[in-house]
């Protein structure tokens, strides 16, 4: 027996509402209905009936099968939303390439600002996070980070396996620190080679937490030092744009890095 409710939901996911599918599953099961006939079967008011009617029939969805004296509705496959979806795809694609482009143009006249000054941006909640990762990709130079692990679920599944993607396809160096607790050991190990981990196991190191307390995500690169602390009720985060800042941040990592400790041996334990 078909489960009309499960169906009712995947259609919705295409676009849908509630109703229209709903119409558009009794289309299925009937080979023509009359408008009164949907009325009466989908218990709505006919004026209902005609307007979702009119948003089915742009999307390809349904026809109309004219007598002399009736007016009967006929469902169509889903080809048409299949054809939505492609247009919808091509014209993403299409947007991506202008925002490369853009990206581009914006970049030359980013590079050609005052040198030696220092902004500040903030940001604020799981948007705000997404961005502050997406901007380490445009890093030069090694990415140096404190990391308490365990970004994804904050910002999202699918978009950390495009992150980690995309830093794959841009060949972004990192060396992260973190502090040896269980939790972020057991996620590390778990995680280590997936689509959700960027980073190789050489290059990562551990410091005991009474000597350095890591919270939330610190990244470290070119001229930039960024926080985001991703396990707090509110996610907040900030960039700070400053050369001279970050040289001294950059140094105080390399000092911390060499008196940590490789983590392979309780990895592989």
């Amino acid at each position: 027996m078909t489960d009309h409710s499960k169906l009712n939901k995947r259609l919705r996911k295409f676009g849908l509402n509630e109703k229209q599918a709903g119409i558009y599953i009794l289309l299925t099961q009937n080979p023509e209905l009359r408008i009164q006939e949907i009325a009466n079967l989908a218990k709505i008011p006919r004026t209902s009936v005609y307007e979702n009617l009119k948003s089915l029939e742009k999307m390809g969805l349904t026809e109309r099968v004219v007598g002399d004296n009736f007016i009967r509705l006929r469902a169509y496959p889903l080809d048409g939303l299949r054809q939505n979806l492609e247009q919808k795809k091509d014209e993403l694609d299409e947007l991506t390439s202008e925002l490369d482009e853009l990206e581009k143009a914006l970049a030359s006249a980013l590079d050609n600002k005052p040198q030696g000054t220092t902004e500040v941006r903030y940001y604020k909640g799981p948007a705000g996070a997404r961005q502050l990762l997406w901007n380490t990709l445009k890093a030069k130079t090694t990415v140096y980070v404190y990391s308490s692990w365990g970004r994804g679920k904050y910002v999202g599944i699918k978009f950390y396996r495009n992150f980690v993607d995309e830093s794959a396809t841009r060949i972004i160096k990192e060396r992260v620190l973190i502090n040896p607790d269980p939790e972020t050991l057991a996620s590390i190990k778990q995680h280590l080679g997936s689509p959700l981990s960027r980073t190789k196991l050489e290059d990562i190191r551990m410091l005991p937490k009474n000597s350095v307390h890591i919270k939330g995500e610190t990244f470290i690169y070119d001229d930039i030092y960024t926080q985001v602390y991703l396990k707090d009720a509110q996610i907040n985060g900030f960039e700070i744009q400053s050369s001279q800042f970050t040289d001294t941040q950059r140094s105080i990592f390399r000092t911390l890095w060499e008196a940590g400790e490789p983590i392979d041996g309780l990895i592989n334990s």
